[in-house]
This record gives structure tokens, C-alpha cells and sequence, in this order.
């Protein structure tokens, strides 16, 4: 049975509501290394989770243009957290990869996440959170096919974003 229209509304506003305070959030948020830009966090995490990949993969796999990602790299090559290889598949190509600096950077933020996570969530039970994981979990991947439908046909979104000019929160 499909989502009744009132509990999908007010699901999209609690989404908006994380979203917002996900991004307030992040001005209280330590540095924890010189050359770490929160901006430049899905970069490391997709070298982490992908390997050495060159700018265009990187930047199709963060959902970003190819010229921010370059941007991207270049700041984290010049604090040494990831550097330019040569691919394999292609000599006159580069691919990008995390050094050693910027593996253990990534580990030392997941460590933060995963400690904040916990604190933040002190008064939950692990079955409340592995039930919020799996829920989430479903919803991202039924954004990620929801992402696949748009780009394979190119279609906006149904009134997604609002058309009113207003923020429906």
C-alpha cells in the first residue's frame, strides 16, 4: 500500500529539517587536520571506499562536476593526503589516491562520526539504531534509483524542488 500524501509531506519535511541542521552543524565542527575541508570529505571517503580512481570516476561517484573535483584534488595533493598515480589502463592518464596520511585521516573521521553518533544517540538501544540504519539505508537507495530514473531520462523531478519559490519547511 502506497505512503498516504500527508505522511510523505511531513516525512520531506523532517528530510529538510536533517538536512539544514546537518549544515548548521558543520560550522561547530573541529578541523582535523590542516588540509581537511569538509568540502573536500566525499572526495577522501570515495578514494577510501574505491581505490585510486581518476577525477572524472571521483566525481560521478560524489555527484559533483568534474572542475570542482579537480579543485578538490589539487588542495588535497598540495597537504599531501592523496596523490597522482599514473593509471594503468591508460599512461597518459592520472588516477588519484589516498596516501598514507590521508587513509588514516579518513579512519580518524569515521572514528569522530562513529563516537558523536554514539553519544548523540546515548539514550537509544542498538535495536532502535540498527532499525534506523536499515530504514535509512532503504531510503538512500531508493534516492539513488530515483537519481538513476532522472539522469537515464533526463526528467526533472515532479515539482522537486518546490516551483513556489519558498522554502516548504
Amino acid at each position: 500500500m502506497p505512503v498516504e500524501h500527508a505522511v510523505a509531506m511531513e516525512l520531506s519535511a523532517e528530510l529538510i529539517h536533517l538536512v539544514k541542521k546537518i549544515e548548521a552543524i558543520r560550522h561547530y565542527t573541529p578541523r582535523v587536520h590542516p588540509g581537511s575541508e569538509p568540502s573536500t570529505y566525499p572526495v577522501i571517503f570515495a578514494l577510501r571506499r574505491i581505490g585510486p580512481a581518476r577525477i572524472s570516476a571521483i566525481a560521478e561517484t560524489v555527484h559533483s562536476d568534474v572542475s570542482t573535483v579537480s579543485r578538490q584534488v589539487s588542495h588535497l595533493v598540495g597537504h599531501g593526503l592523496v596523490v597522482k598515480v599514473s593509471d594503468p589502463d591508460d599512461g597518459r592518464a592520472q588516477r588519484v589516491a589516498l596516501t598514507e596520511e590521508g587513509d588514516a585521516l579518513v579512519q580518524r573521521l569515521q572514528d569522530g562520526r562513529g563516537k558523536w553518533i554514539q553519544r548523540m544517540l546515548a539514550d537509544w538501544d542498538d535495536d532502535k539504531a540498527r532499525d534506523f540504519t536499515r530504514y535509512l539505508h532503504e531510503f538512500v537507495g531508493e534516492l539513488s534509483r530515483e537519481l538513476d530514473r532522472a539522469r537515464a531520462t533526463g526528467a526533472d523531478l515532479p515539482e522537486f524542488p518546490p516551483t513556489t519559490g519558498k522554502d516548504p519547511a
